[in-house]
């Protein structure tokens, strides 16, 4: 069994694969996939959510496969795994990804773009125990706020659109990755 899970039930809308869960935001998600793992052993884990882009050249819609997810500590994706990835998604633009306590602002954002492609609230905090489990996953995150736009902020209704055609690509994705997990037994 290969278990998909996002942050949100929005994020995981249009994947196909069962079981998915939505775990919640921040250091809860990984509370929560916690007390999941003690009862279910999956082959393998497809994280999928959204992100904001550290970088001008990452448009809203934008896909990026983690090579790396970090909230704190640095955890890197098995490069054979992440090959098979990269093979299965070729439009994804793989990169780092950090992990923050709360939605980043844009100063925020470019601040980290030294060091990752995209921030989330999830992937580090699931990437440390997966990883601890030696339970192989993937990471795959769907731009919804350009490097210069506030989420924290402002008008929600641009971003509730964008994010419904977030998660169709998150849907697509996770479609095209399951395959890789179910071969990495």
């Amino acid at each position: 069994m290969i278990l998909t899970c996002g942050a949100l039930k929005t994020e995981l809308l249009f994947v196909r694969t069962r079981p998915r869960l939505a775990l919640g935001m921040g250091e809860v998600a990984r509370e929560r996939l916690v007390r999941f793992l003690s009862a279910h052993r999956p082959a393998g884990v497809l994280v999928v959510g959204f992100c904001g882009a550290t970088r001008a050249s990452l448009p809203p819609g934008a896909l990026i496969l983690a090579e790396a997810a970090a909230a704190g500590e640095e955890i890197p994706l098995p490069q054979e795994l992440l090959a098979r990835a990269k093979a299965a998604l070729p439009e994804a633009e793989v990169g780092p990804v950090a992990t923050v306590a709360s939605p980043a602002a844009p100063a925020e954002k470019a601040r980290l773009s030294v060091d990752a492609l995209a921030v989330d609230m999830e992937s580090g905090h699931l990437a440390a125990e997966l990883s601890s489990r030696g339970i192989p996953f993937l990471v795959v995150r769907c731009v919804l706020d350009a490097l210069w736009e506030d989420v924290t902020c402002g008008l929600k209704l641009r971003f509730a659109r964008r994010a419904l055609a977030c998660a169709r690509r998150l849907g697509q994705a996770a479609g095209a990755l399951v395959p890789v997990l179910e071969g990495a037994g």
